[in-house]
């Protein structure tokens, strides 16, 4: 039968290829070319680019949404979703699951598919009620699962998908790992134990998915993901063009024009030269790293940039191997977004900091305690004696633990001064900053080579001296003296001809800050562990804190991590405020 074909460029592609920067204004046209070809759906709402285009596009998605709506009149329209996490980095309430998917089915989206990053099936149950509440089609993703259980655990997933109500499947493969013998085994195997249509999505990253592909559909898949060939390939998926070609002729033949699928190229082509500095070249190749059990480059983003910050780069051959044994001895969780890059960041963690685990981001402490799910296996038992200490994890679906928050987050708004129903509520809840900066239109939009930027202030030219200055009364020289590795600014001040030689005179005064404006580091000063933003401070001076004791929470690398007390006493300064944003070792609090 013939293979159809689910087009992705105008989400996973460009989410992959070009870090969810596609615009609106190029997203528009190409949404009516790929209208025109024939593919089953199109991929155009979800995953981060939900983020990116509030964070970095200054856009509404579903107001983006609707206009790709209006411009496809003949193609179904699909939107990925991360299960009860939505298209967030943490589980939300059921209420707001309700309103995002009918909020995104009201704006044209017809097949909603979700994922659940640990394949557990209770972080989807919610979704299938919802999707279905909206009328709409419901499709669950099986995350492949490399290991030597991996058509075990498929059709165990698989079933009870189907027992839950969903109305199709996709095998989902974010590394490309999967070969022809893998792909037929597990795709004979799901097609035989239940009756659902199958669709498959593999990643192109180690060259292996357009053989998987042919293996996959022989074994009885209907659908494959693909997308345009400027953005297929690497860590995207294979190109329509080139299965459309390469099944010409053979039963399972595609059907679609190739001149049509090429001119949605063309108008993608036009597109893309403007962002020519966004694009992320490791993304563009093929990687093997991935079948020798290591992540790819594409997937260790915030490592790298982490180690980078560190001046560290020479130690990510250390951290590809601790990457590998942290998942380990996390239970073998599938190797996808948000979990690529929680591993990858408590790896360097533990390589940098000298001392395992010494440094825990809150995720990790959060995904120990069972507030992602339940990972594949389980986790072994001295880390999370070290990661949670006394606290036992949940065994609970984890959002059965969470309040509403459609109603908190209207009543947010409200205070805010800014109503703009459901859909402002639903964004608000799952990224506030964002949202806010974009109502109050107080966003930072980046802009491409071919936007103007806003109109500079023109500065006044300073007043032309009309007479010659009075010699200073004082001589001035500022100094760098540094202290337990940490650089200061000494300013010494005397009167004139003081520096010529002769003693005394002068006036030694050192700057409170460091040469970056920095507080003093001394015994008992509490530190940025790295460069972030400091979402809570938890104490105020004067408190009394213990050895351990969380002072505040900082997010980095769109993680949250813990600063702890390093000793007890009182705290005599706060250095810092919610939202301020810290380098590696600027000063947090001091303690007495």
């Amino acid at each position: 039968m013939p293979l159809e074909l689910v087009e992705t460029s105008l989400r996973a592609g460009q989410q992959a290829l070009l870090v969810s920067r596609l615009r609106t204004r190029h997203a528009i046209p190409l949404a009516t070319a790929l209208d025109a070809c024939g593919f089953a759906a199109l991929e155009v709402f979800g995953g981060t680019t939900f983020e990116a285009q509030l964070r970095f596009l200054g856009e509404n998605p579903f107001t983006r949404l609707r206009e790709v709506r209006a411009a496809v009149t003949a193609t179904p329209l699909l939107a990925t979703i991360g299960g009860q996490a939505l298209v967030g980095h943490r589980h939300v309430a059921d209420d707001l699951v309700d309103t995002f998917i009918q909020l995104a089915a009201d704006a044209g989206i017809d097949i909603i598919r979700c994922y659940d990053p640990l394949n557990d099936v209770r972080n989807l149950e919610r979704c299938v009620t919802a999707i279905h509440a909206a009328a709409r089609r419901a499709e669950a993703v099986i995350v492949h699962d490399a290991g030597p259980d991996a058509v075990e655990h498929a059709v165990t997933m698989a079933t009870k998908l189907a027992e839950r109500g969903y109305d199709a499947l996709c095998l989902h493969d974010p590394l490309g790992v999967i070969g022809v013998a893998a792909a037929t085994a597990v795709v004979t195997a799901i097609r035989a134990a239940v009756p659902l249509p199958l669709s498959v999505s593999f990643t192109a990253q180690t060259g292996q998915a357009d053989f998987a592909y042919l293996a996959a559909v022989g074994a009885g898949a209907q659908r494959a993901d693909v997308a345009l060939a400027p953005l297929a390939g690497g860590a995207s998926f294979p190109a329509a063009e080139a299965l459309v070609a390469a099944l010409h002729g053979t039963a399972d033949a595609t059907g679609l024009d190739l001149d049509k699928v090429s001119a949605a190229s063309a108008v993608l082509e036009a597109a893309l030269q403007h962002y020519a500095d966004i694009a992320d070249p490791l993304a563009t190749r093929l990687d093997t790293s991935a079948l020798r059990g290591l992540l790819p480059p594409s997937a260790m983003g915030h490592a790298l940039t982490e180690l980078r910050e560190r001046d560290a780069l020479e130690r990510f051959a250390e951290v590809e191997d601790e990457v590998a044994r942290v998942r380990r001895e996390l239970g073998n969780p599938p190797l996808i977004t948000p979990l690529t890059e929680i591993i990858a960041t408590q790896a360097v963690y533990n390589v940098c900091d000298g001392d395992r685990y010494a440094t825990i981001s809150q995720e990790v402490k959060d995904y120990c305690l069972g507030l992602y799910g339940a990972p594949p296996s389980p986790i072994d038992a001295d880390v999370r004696r070290v990661v949670n200490s006394r606290e036992e994890p949940i065994t609970l679906r984890p959002a059965d633990l969470i309040d509403p928050g459609v109603s908190a987050a209207t009543a947010d708004l409200a205070r805010e001064g800014l109503d703009g129903g459901a859909t402002a509520a639903v964004t608000y809840a799952l990224f506030p900053g964002e949202w806010l900066a974009l109502a109050r239109g107080e966003a930072e939009v980046e802009l491409l080579g071919d936007e103007p930027a806003a109109p500079a202030a023109v500065a006044e030219k300073p007043a032309v001296a009309t007479a010659e200055p009075e010699p200073p009364s004082e001589e001035v020289r500022d100094l760098t003296v540094e202290v337990d590795g940490q650089s200061y600014t000494v300013r010494v001040i005397g009167a004139p001809g003081s520096f010529g030689g002769s003693a005394g005179g002068g006036q030694t005064l050192i700057n409170a800050a460091a040469s970056a404006g920095k507080p003093i580091v001394r015994e008992g000063t509490v530190v940025a562990p790295m460069q972030g933003l400091i979402l809570k401070v938890a104490v105020a001076a004067g408190d009394t804190v213990e050895l351990g004791q969380v002072v505040a929470v900082l997010e980095a690398m769109k993680m949250q991590n813990d600063i702890t007390a390093v000793k007890s006493g009182k705290v005599g300064e706060v250095f810092v405020k919610e939202g301020s944003v810290v380098s590696p070792r600027d000063p947090i609090i001091h303690i007495d």
